[in-house]
């Protein structure tokens, strides 16, 4: 994922891999896949619950509010809190929960303590991390350890197994080798409790899906902002994106992970603020949220966030506070939650109505109130009524931008010059109303498909100025920030 805490946890991970892998991605993330069928996994309405330190660690897994000094019964009671808080405040009815070879051989009489509780409340996905290289350090130790988890929770009906996460290790051959494998050494386990990642990163559900060895089981998928380099900057593309990596296979598959930030972080030495996920075009960041949100809620596919609780990473939907009994888990961005709960299919996914404020002058780009096709886009201080309002347009992979109260579009009317005037006019459908909106930090640039020049606040500070467009200068003045109208 984009943390640097996450990204932290992957420190092992092969650079080339990933690169390899992004690249395939970003040649493949074009259209959606006609074949992508309505899915039955919509059930599943999930959350991930990892350990602080993430879950590629070398040694016992401790998720956050457990640790080595707890008990069976002690990690009853943190399971009773974190997971019944998590599923009260979000509406959550899974919980991901990961296991390897030393927690399952030394830490397991406590550890069931957790699983036991979660799985008295809803669903749980156990899923496997191997600690580096993508795959298990030894098939004995691998299968000693799915054979005693296997025994434990095989005739739990609640209970799922993913049988490895992120299996960048193996090629696709040998992954699909070892999976039925797997399947063969435990032929009593239902295949629908069995979850069996893409390729890569789980990042090509496809491949698995082709192998008929593998009918009737479960399959993930895992998309993060990380994936692609640079990151798209609308909608329609992320979600193209994740629905290419699952291809026709919608109906069994699960995104296990998938998340955004939902505190102020950095990335890439960028401070960012909170983002808010209700509004269209922010950033890249809530982009990529919305789009593969919306994906989701199409293909009715049921999701995993990552993470619902993780102490310390800013893509955590909740904070801690306390311990044991005292446990309390508080959310940290209500927009961030509107839009996971719309991947579920459930709510409307947050408001429409937006106002662009310009980062130097400060002042809203506003309709003015004009009717008249043609008309010019203006700048106003004003925040109250519904003419600084806009509603951004999806429209593939750019937007069109309609002002609340005309019903007008702003248009670039093919003005190539520096410092032409931006212009409303009806819907056309016409290239000069379609715009690009690219990410900067926490504003964004609003370029126009035809005319390629910006939205440019051009300095003017007085009510009622002019909006201008204008080439590429990388200053303030072409810099915008799209926030919530009221």
């Amino acid at each position: 994922m984009g943390s640097s805490s996450r990204a932290a946890g992957r420190r092992a991970l092969s650079t080339l891999v990933r690169l390899l892998t992004v690249f395939g991605l970003v040649a493949s993330a074009v259209t959606v896949t006609a074949s992508s069928a309505h899915a039955s996994t919509s059930q599943f309405r999930g959350v991930n619950w990892p350990d602080a330190r993430d879950n590629f660690v070398n040694g016992v897994l401790y998720v956050s509010g457990l640790s080595s000094s707890d008990t069976y019964s002690s990690a009853s009671t943190v399971a009773d809190q974190v997971v019944g808080q998590l599923y009260s405040i979000t509406g959550a009815n899974t919980v991901r929960m990961p296991i390897n070879e030393p927690t399952v051989s030394t830490y397991w009489g406590t550890y069931t303590g957790a699983i036991d509780t979660a799985l008295s409340k809803g669903s749980v996905i156990l899923a496997y991390w191997a600690h580096s290289g993508g795959r298990p350090a030894t098939m004995t130790a691998f299968n000693q350890m799915w054979d005693k988890v296997v025994a434990k929770y095989g005739g739990n009906p609640n209970a799922y197994f993913e049988v490895i996460n992120e299996p960048f290790g193996y090629s696709a051959t040998d992954l699909n080798n070892m999976y039925a494998a797997w399947l063969a050494r435990y032929p009593n386990v239902p295949r629908g409790r069995v979850i069996l990642d893409g390729t890569g990163f789980a990042t090509n559900v496809t491949v698995v899906g082709n192998d008929s060895r593998l009918n009737g089981t479960l399959l993930a998928v895992h998309d993060y902002t990380m994936n692609v380099t640079p990151p798209y900057d609308d909608e329609t593309a992320w979600a193209n994106h994740i629905a290419s990596s699952i291809g026709p296979y919608a109906s069994r598959t699960i995104a296990t992970e998938w998340g955004g930030p939902m505190s102020p972080g950095s990335k890439y030495d960028i401070q960012w603020s909170t983002i808010d996920y209700s509004i269209p075009s922010g950033s890249y960041f809530a982009d990529y949220l919305r789009g593969v949100s919306s994906q989701l809620r199409t293909l009715g596919m049921g999701s995993v966030y990552w993470p619902g609780l993780r102490d310390g990473d800013w893509y955590s939907l909740t904070s801690r506070s306390g311990n044991g009994a005292n446990i309390n888990l508080s959310l940290k961005n209500p927009s961030g939650l509107v839009r996971l709960q719309y991947a579920w299919g459930m709510g409307s996914g947050g408001g429409t109505h937006v106002q662009i404020r310009n980062a130097s002058t400060g002042l809203h780009i506003d309709g003015t109130g004009s009717t008249t096709n043609g008309a010019n886009a203006a700048q106003s201080a004003g925040t109250d009524g519904s003419n600084p309002q806009w509603i951004i347009e999806n429209t593939g992979n750019y937007v069109r931008i309609k002002n609340r109260a005309t019903g007008l579009y702003l248009d670039g009317m093919g003005r190539t010059s520096n410092g032409a005037a931006v212009g409303q006019y009806q819907t056309t459908n016409s290239t000069n109303q379609q715009w690009s909106i690219l990410t900067e930090a926490n504003n964004v640039r609003i370029k126009n498909r035809v005319t390629g020049l910006y939205l440019d606040g051009m300095g003017r500070t007085s009510n009622g100025a002019t909006v201008g467009q204008y080439q590429n200068t990388n200053s303030t003045n072409q810099q915008w920030k799209i926030v919530a109208a009221n």
